[in-house]
């Protein structure tokens, strides 16, 4: 090798070294967007009530793609007026920990009714000190985090090959998002072992969040949006929670397009808003589309 190509050859080794981990992840572990159905219906699941986490009985656990899942745990809150709820369990299958959190059962109620303001979420490491999120997914996960977190940090040391997969609909996928940044803020996940997954997700925080989850590092980021789905979509300002307000959606978006095609080139890279997806759509928005993901009812 001549001097001049082994130079080279060292420069780029040390411009390859200094790439930060987040790219380097995400080139290195490609999206299998074939589980997105299975990754729907443990969503999905997350609606039901105790007994079905105990047998892990219920139809949709009955699917061939879900069915040899072990260690499930529920974990509701045990604040009557905020009675959200969570669970915990394992695939040995996709070998991963399962981390959901229900979403809404009334969503006319949840829309007429949403509170858009923000709090502070200024001790993110590595990012913007003016990151801000929704108050109310915020209060959700803190409301589950005294048993949800204990949970899955045992299941982490008696998994310790396995990957996490937060999975939420709804509100439940704002509500996750929040607590892997959180866990993964707090050291209590590595990024690189968690994978995000969420269909109908609304706006979680502002600019400075999105671009915070971009840069985290997580091992896989997933944000499903379903045609014409009235909550997650960013064209008109009307919708949830608003642009106008600040919000803004994190990357990346997989948009499942009015022809049931799953467009994977989003260009949101840079923040989550896509102008190529789902933001192409007027404004003659859909709340079937948003409980209907893949023909899978919700419980």
């Amino acid at each position: 090798m001549t001097g001049t190509l082994a130079f080279t050859a060292l420069v780029l080794a040390a411009l390859v070294a200094a790439i930060p981990a987040t790219a380097l992840s995400q080139q290195q572990t490609p999206f299998n967007t074939s589980l997105l159905p299975t990754y729907y219906t443990l969503a999905a699941i997350a609606y039901h009530k105790d007994n079905v986490f105990t047998a892990w009985d219920c139809p949709l656990c009955k699917s061939p793609s879900v069915s040899d899942v072990i260690n499930a745990v529920y974990l509701p809150t045990q604040t009557p007026e905020r009675p959200e709820q969570g669970y915990i369990a394992v695939s040995p299958s996709l070998k991963t920990i399962i981390f959901s959190i229900d979403g809404t059962d009334d969503l006319d109620e949840w829309i007429n009714n949403l509170k858009v303001w923000k709090r502070s979420w200024s001790n993110l490491h590595g990012c913007s000190s003016n990151v801000e999120v929704h108050s109310g997914f915020w209060n959700t996960w803190i409301e589950l985090r005294g048993s949800m977190e204990p949970t899955l940090v045992s299941y982490l040391q008696a998994f310790p090959s396995y990957s996490v997969t937060f999975v939420g609909h709804s509100l439940g996928g704002a509500a996750t998002l929040v607590a892997a940044v959180d866990l993964v803020n707090r050291r209590a996940l590595s990024a690189n072992r968690a994978i995000l997954v969420s269909f109908g997700q609304p706006r979680v925080g502002n600019i400075e969040f999105a671009q915070c989850v971009g840069a985290m590092g997580f091992k896989q980021t997933a944000r499903v949006v379903n045609k014409k789905d009235v909550v997650p979509v960013e064209y008109c300002d009307s919708h949830l929670p608003p642009i106008f307000l600040g919000y803004a959606h994190h990357s990346h978006e997989y948009w499942i397009d009015l022809y049931d095609v799953l467009v994977t080139n989003c260009n949101d890279d840079t923040g989550g808003e896509a102008d190529n997806c789902s933001r192409t759509l007027d404004a003659d928005l859909s709340v079937p589309d948003h409980v209907n993901y893949y023909n899978i009812a919700l419980p």
